[in-house]
Order: structure tokens, then sequence, then C-alpha cells
């Protein structure tokens, strides 16, 4: 559990102090704050691990706060355990229907407080891996469409909030058919599983790459300015022209790739949607002027 981060919510700075010395012995990352207004801009910009959320607190209460937290569509899958003093079924059973993973009675106890909280990371960490699964593309391990949609428009509203850059890119192999046509379909798969390889180490870390479908890939690149945008797809671009792929001991396979970006710099007011409508108008430019070429808003 080294490392791992947990927001403590609680109004009293001695239950906030036991909290923190319990989890910081067991070499947590703790957080605190005593308004129950600042936990949802807190959690989006820590993202924690699971949030302890006292129930009775000024302003808003732990009730609120969790719902809070539970509609937004960025931190909803981080669990929240409710801590206590009221421990009757009913405010038991309310803090579950407002979405609370756990719930711990106070007086803290030490050993309660650790197990539950590695009980909830546990299930999160089990939910993560099937949710993985469920979004990866099989044939490359790339997201598939629909994560890619989701990623983005989380990514999209992250970068609205800081006033950032960001870029969405189109890649579509050219005359794919050929070469499906020319060697077989299973060489065909394992030129798109070189080239999601190729994309992977190409970008930064926390970059997204995608297959978008059939034969074509997107990447999501945030804080990223105009001109770094193009010079990273057009380095892609030549790096792919540049290489040959050797399939089952046949002849070299050459093949090159068409790109369009559209960047959205802070002052653009546009959807998640709009901004992958228009690189895909990119896209089509691309192959319209001879393909094997990046195309940019």
């Amino acid at each position: 559990m080294n490392g791992r981060k947990v927001l403590v919510v609680d109004d009293h700075k001695l239950n906030v102090k036991l909290l923190t010395d319990i989890l910081e012995d067991e070499n947590f990352i703790v957080y605190s704050t005593d308004n129950g207004l600042s936990v949802l801009e807190m959690t989006l910009k820590l993202l924690p691990d699971v949030i302890l959320l006292d129930i009775m607190m000024p302003g808003l209460d732990g009730f609120e706060v969790c719902k809070l937290l539970k509609e937004n569509d960025e931190v909803n899958d981080i669990p929240v355990i409710m801590v206590t003093a009221k421990a009757e079924g009913i405010d038991v059973k309310k803090a579950l229907e407002y979405g609370a993973f756990d719930y711990i009675k106070k007086p803290i106890d030490e050993i309660e407080v650790i197990a539950r909280i590695q009980s909830a990371l546990r299930f999160k960490e089990s939910q993560d891996l099937l949710k993985e699964l469920a979004m990866k593309d099989r044939l490359t391990g790339l997201y598939n469409h629909a994560l890619l949609v989701d990623l983005f428009e989380k990514e999209l509203a992250k970068q609205q909030r800081k006033d950032g850059d960001i870029a969405f890119v189109m890649i579509d192999v050219d005359h794919f058919k050929r070469i499906n046509d020319t060697y077989g379909h299973t060489s065909g798969n394992i030129v798109l599983k070189e080239l999601a390889n190729i994309l992977k180490n190409s970008v930064r870390k926390g970059d997204i790459v995608s297959r978008y479908g059939g034969e074509e890939f997107s990447l999501v690149l945030p804080e990223i300015d105009k001109q770094g945008t193009w010079q990273m797809c057009e380095r892609i671009r030549e790096k792919i022209e540049g290489l040959s792929f050797n399939i089952d001991g046949k002849e070299n396979i050459h093949l090159t790739v068409s790109m369009g970006i559209f960047h959205k710099n802070s002052k653009d007011y546009l959807t998640g949607s709009e901004i992958i409508q228009k690189s895909d108008e990119k896209l089509y430019q691309a192959k319209a002027k001879g393909r094997n070429r990046v195309e940019i808003n």
C-alpha cells in the first residue's frame, strides 16, 4: 500500500491527527480538509485512492459530499468510507445508498481503519482490472473506441479547468486493404500489432493511444502546443515510412500512414465529439492530398 493517497475529511482536528498518524505509519500519503465544500475540488486535483469522509460536518454534511463525488464522472470510482459516531442502521443505510463503499465507527480503531481501507483498495483494483479488460482492444492491447471517448472527455475537462491545450489525432493506414488482399488477414493483424507498439513507444507518458477501429488509430495529446503536436506526429509518420515489416519470412512489407490533427487551445470552446469530427476531417484532407502526410488545423 506504500504511496497510496488518502483524503481525510473531518472538521475535528484531533480526529484528523489520529487518522493521519495511523495512515502514515502504514506509508499512506495523507491529505486532509475540514470543509465539505472543498472536497470535490481537492479530489479532482489530488485523485486520492480512498476518501475517509466524516458524516457530521458544518456546511455540507458527509452525505451530501458523497453524493457530489458520486455524481462526478471523473472521480465517482474512488471508494468513499464514511466515518461516523452515528452507527444507527438508518445512517449506515443512507451512506451506502449515497454511494459509500463502507463505513468506520467512532471511536477510531487502528486495525479496523487499515483493514477497511485495504478492502476498499482491493475491490477497486479488481474493478479496475475488469474494466480494463473490457475496454482493451483484443488484437493490439490498446484502449478501444469506447474507452478512448471516455478518457478523452475526462482529459478535455481537465485541460479546460487548467486552461491547457490538447490535441486529438486520427491515424489511418494507407491502402491497408492491399496488405490483407496480398498477404492475408493474419499478416494484416501482425502489422496492426506492430503499429500499435510503434505508437505506444513514440508518445509521452500520459498521452493516450487507442485503436479507433479497423486500421484506424488515435492519439490524445494533453498539454502540448500546436507546433509540438505537428512535430511529434511527423516524427511518427516518418518512422513508419522508414520501416519494413518482415512477416513469416515473406518479403518485407512497407506501408505509410495518413494523420489528421485538431489542436485545441484554451480559447477554443468545442465538445469532445466536435474535436474528433474535426480531426477526422483533417485525416480525409491528408488522404485527399496523396496520403502519407500530416494535416493539422
